[in-house]
């Protein structure tokens, strides 16, 4: 039943994403960026020849796509953990500030040996920001949570360590697929 109400709502969320701006791009741009959303490495012929399309119309539609914002990049899925940052964790805080970006610059800032902070989000609710990090050890969470105590107008904080990720069962793939129907 979980599973099913899961997918009640991701097919709701389609439906009301198939009204946004994204449709104004063609079953084709939306089958490349599904390719992509799968493996962002792919080139342009293996696209092309997944697609039955020629290199140079792929191309030209992938250069429309970042152009039009849509791409913004190309990252790696980096394991943090064999980098030696096996505890991830995200901190939501609630700190009174005129100025968010600031208060947000100088979370980031908190970074150092042992501590990555990767985001940082103004968030709406009771909290005001979130932060997601990895570190390296609890002593490194510690000293994380003692940094950002420093920080003025810092009301609370509160601090979950991530014991286990899953990957959505419904992969992107799914998603656009729904939307070429």
């Amino acid at each position: 039943m979980y599973l099913f109400e899961i997918l009640k709502n991701k097919l709701l969320y389609v439906k009301i994403f198939e009204r946004s701006d994204i449709m104004k791009f063609d079953r084709m741009s939306l089958r490349i960026i599904n390719k992509l959303l799968i493996d962002g490495r792919k080139t342009h012929q293996s696209l092309a020849n997944e697609l039955s399309y020629s290199r140079p119309a792929i191309h030209q539609r992938i250069n429309k796509l970042e152009k039009n914002g849509i791409i913004n990049g190309y990252t790696a899925d980096i394991d943090y953990s064999k980098l030696g940052f096996g505890i991830e964790a995200f901190v939501l805080v609630n700190i009174h500030t005129l100025d968010y970006n600031s208060c947000i610059q100088s979370i980031l800032d908190l970074s150092r040996e042992g501590i990555y902070v990767k985001k940082a989000y103004r968030i709406t609710g009771q909290k005001c920001i979130i932060v997601k990090l990895f570190v390296s050890s609890t002593e490194n969470l510690r000293i994380f949570h003692d940094e950002i105590l420093k920080l003025d107008g810092l009301i609370e904080t509160d601090t979950m360590v991530v014991m286990q990720e899953e990957d959505n069962e419904l992969k992107e793939e799914y998603i656009f697929e729904k939307m070429e129907d």
